[in-house]
This record gives C-alpha cells, structure tokens and sequence, in this order.
C-alpha cells in the first residue's frame, strides 16, 4: 500500500490500529479494512419485493404491481434503480461520515459489501457508470465527490463496468436534507447537464450512481439531462435508499 493510500484511509491509521465502524471492535485480519464481518452482517440490506423502478423496499408480502407511490408521481426518467441498504441506522452513519467527516475511504468496503447482492452485480454488469456531479464550489469545499468514489470501485470489481465523468451539474443548490418531495424536485430541475466532451450513445447502458436515493429527484434530473442528450437505456444504483 502507497504513502498516498495512507494518508487517504487517515492518519491515525498510519499509528493506531483501526477500529470496525460498526462494531467499534479492532479489526481481524481480513479483506476489508473498516467493516469487520460481523459489522457488515449489522448492515440492513435491502431484499426483495422492493419497487421495481426505484428500489424502494416493501415490508411483508406485495402481490400485483411492484411500483411504489412516490414513482408513480415523479414518473422518473431513469428505467430502474437498485439500491443495497436501508438508509437508516449503521448505514445512515457511515453515510454521514463519508459525506461530512472526510471519510471517503469507507465507501471502499461498503461497496464490496454491497455487490455480495446478485441483483446489484446484474444491474451494474456490462453498464456505463455516471456518478451524479458535484457543482464546482461545493466540489472545493468536500474536495472529492462520493459518487465518483462509489462508481470507481463498482467498476474495479464489477466485469465489463466503466465511468466517466459524464454530467456536469451547472448551478448550485440548497441540501436537499430539510426540503419536501416537491421542493427536491423543483431543487434540483435543470441542475445538470452533459459534460461537453462527453460522448453520448444510443447504444449503451448508463447507470447513474450516487450514495443515497430519498426521492429520486436527482437521479431523475440526471437522467432526464441524459435523455436529451440521446441517451435511451438509463439505469441507477445507490448505496442507499431512505
């Protein structure tokens, strides 16, 4: 491991031996280096039924359409997204500290986590990954955008993935964190569009990626500036949904 992959995992790590972020027990001797074993077992996933379109999950026993009420007022541009975790308990913090603690090396073992789930290795196989962009200013204050983090990995261990920086987001926008359906919605209208050296395809899959999906009002909007680029097969996935 590199001086650089060092300093990224943190600090302490270079002196203190690390501790399981759920567990908060020091960590075996493993593959992954944040998640022990039993911590990722602590991790609520998402399993079937869920909604078809956003991947929402059902509780209990769901017979007839799978798509939940909240796709069938936002309509979204995307055909389907897949999503691994409830975003609630150990999850929702580990999400919060890889967005606001400088902890962006965590999103490493979540998605090795997160791809044991076949559904989510169909889903991203053979695709066009796209992390949702960051606008410039909020880019300076985080200097790294977790979603491009997330769509790296996924295509290191997914076969016949690739990324590319392929959306642009063009204004800056409130958090999304206190604001209603409707507001996200409006939020987020015509935020992004395609990167000008981006080469659209009507032949290829895309998959957009972020780390959490509450609405899909993002996603949408990503998609929809997909689309009238000339993009036709639009997928996502998350890390999260809730």
């Amino acid at each position: 491991m590199s001086l650089l992959t060092d300093l990224d995992r943190g600090m302490l790590d270079l002196v203190f031996p690390r501790d399981c972020v759920v567990t908060q027990l020091p960590m075996d001797e493993q593959g992954m280096l944040y998640l022990s074993e039993d911590g990722a077992q602590q991790l609520e996933r998402i399993n079937d039924p869920r909604c078809y379109t956003c991947g929402h999950p059902f509780d209990g026993i769901l017979e007839g359409d799978r798509t939940c009420p909240h796709c069938l007022d936002l309509n979204p541009a995307f055909n389907r997204a897949v999503c691994a975790f409830r975003a609630r308990g150990h999850i929702r913090k580990i999400i919060h500290e890889i967005k606001y603690a400088r902890c962006p090396f965590l999103i490493d073992d979540l998605v090795s986590v997160a791809i044991e789930d076949a559904l989510i290795r169909r889903h991203l196989a053979g695709a066009h990954l796209i992390p949702v962009p960051l606008h410039q200013e909020k880019f300076n204050q985080r200097t790294y955008n977790q979603a491009e983090r997330i769509a790296e990995i996924f295509c290191q261990k997914i076969p016949g993935c690739t990324w590319s920086r392929g959306l642009i987001k063009i204004k800056p926008t409130p958090s999304q964190t206190l604001l209603s359906r409707s507001e996200r919605r409006r939020n987020v209208a015509k935020a992004f569009q395609v990167s000008p050296t981006a080469h659209i395809s009507p032949n290829v899959r895309y998959v957009i990626i972020d780390d959490v999906l509450t609405t899909g009002a993002t996603l949408h909007a990503c998609a929809q500036a997909l689309r009238q680029a000339g993009a036709i097969h639009i997928d996502a996935a998350t890390l999260a949904h809730g």
